[in-house]
């Protein structure tokens, strides 16, 4: 049984359509992406992307924070019928650093037996566009 689901997306193209328990809007803590060779033919799922993600400076911290955050709220608050949380990580266009977290985060979470899936509602290349 899902029990967190995340969405990663890109604000220029609207917030996340569904309340969320935890939204992170990351636009004014990352690095520019465009300093990591061919990031534009590159998505966060790529491993050269999603590895810059995660080293970059507290990323790892965030990753932690927002997944016991996440187990927090399974165990104390989350509807008793579902039990299902709600996490949204925007960025500005949805393609990077949204999807590298959001995957991270899903990553700490299945390490902690949570179940989780994880939609990428803007990953869309400029290319693609």
């Amino acid at each position: 049984m899902v029990r967190v689901t995340i969405i990663s997306f890109g604000y220029d193209q609207g917030i996340a359509a569904d309340p969320s328990d935890i939204t992170l809007d990351i636009r004014r803590h990352v690095l520019d992406t465009h300093r990591i060779p061919d990031a534009d033919l590159r998505t966060g799922l790529d491993p050269v992307i999603a590895n810059a993600v995660v080293s970059a400076s507290g990323v790892a911290r965030l990753v932690d924070n927002t997944a016991h955050l996440a187990i927090g709220l399974l165990e104390d608050v989350a509807d008793a019928l579902g039990r299902l949380v709600k996490i949204a990580v925007g960025d500005a266009r949805g393609v990077h650093w949204s999807v590298g977290i959001a995957e991270e985060i899903a990553l700490v979470l299945r390490q902690n037996d949570i179940e989780c899936e994880v939609v990428h509602r803007d990953i869309r290349l400029p290319s693609a566009r």
